[in-house]
């Protein structure tokens, strides 16, 4: 009886146990990098964010449009925490707006619209690297300029 018992244990030790014990447990995710953070100024220096400001942009008239297929589509997805693809927050010493960019895999370069009002926009245009498990900027252009650190910059209007 305990000769089958001893068996029976190192049995099911053997089964329990890994052939590879320096096997690697891969957590998988995804990584996506698909937004851009903008102070809006004046020649002042005047903040065109803050609400306080007689002469700032009006958050109800920003639209923000992604080029896709080679139309400007307007963006607007109710579920979303910010469903019209922004939101304008209190930086430090000053406000700031937060875009979502369009990361459209289809587009080698996609290009995202920020109409401020009638008469203003700006042009984001991305390149990313992906892989499986991300979606990351790697060139940022602003109205075809180069932004050599695309993770928070001041616009002069």
């Amino acid at each position: 009886m305990k000769k089958a018992i001893g068996i029976l244990l190192i049995l099911l030790v053997s089964i329990g146990c890994d052939s590879d014990p320096f096997k690697e447990n891969i957590i998988e995710g995804f990584n996506l990098d698909a937004s851009i953070d903008f102070s809006v100024v004046n020649s002042k220096n005047e903040d065109l964010l803050n609400p306080s400001n007689p002469d700032s942009y009006d958050p109800k008239k920003i639209k923000i449009l992604f080029l896709l297929d080679g139309k400007l589509v307007p963006q607007y997805q109710a579920n979303l925490d910010s469903p019209n693809f922004f939101m304008i927050y209190q930086n430090s010493d000053r406000y700031a707006i937060r875009i979502f960019l369009n990361h459209d895999p289809k587009e080698k370069f996609p290009e995202t619209y920020i109409q401020w009002n009638e008469n203003e926009k700006d042009i984001v245009k991305v390149e990313y690297s992906r892989t499986k498990n991300s979606t990351t900027k790697k060139n940022v252009w602003l109205n075809d300029q180069v932004i050599a650190k695309p993770t928070y910059l001041t616009i002069t209007k």
